[in-house]
């Protein structure tokens, strides 16, 4: 019998399209249908932001009403006592 590795979730950023913007919330719920794990609604900024499988993430940007799906970057500085700067 073969174990399947889970594999981790990736953080995303959805811009939801200007049109779609007052059915922000709706776009959302369409979204985790579609497989994202909602972290935040951001009616402010007109973004959505959650965690998806890799193998979803290419369908979040069908969904009606989203603009662009990035996936989040991060960084780590080092300490401002390091050597390295």
């Amino acid at each position: 019998m073969s174990k399947q590795r889970k594999q981790a979730k990736q953080d995303v950023i959805i811009s939801v399209s200007d049109q779609h913007l007052k059915k922000i919330r709706e776009v959302a719920k369409r979204l985790r249908k579609a497989g994202l794990e909602v972290k935040d609604v951001l009616e402010a900024t007109g973004t959505i932001t959650g965690s998806a499988a890799p193998g979803k993430i290419n369908d979040l940007s069908s969904v009606s009403g989203v603009a662009a799906v990035e996936r989040s970057r991060s960084y780590q500085l080092a300490p401002p006592e390091s050597d390295v700067q």
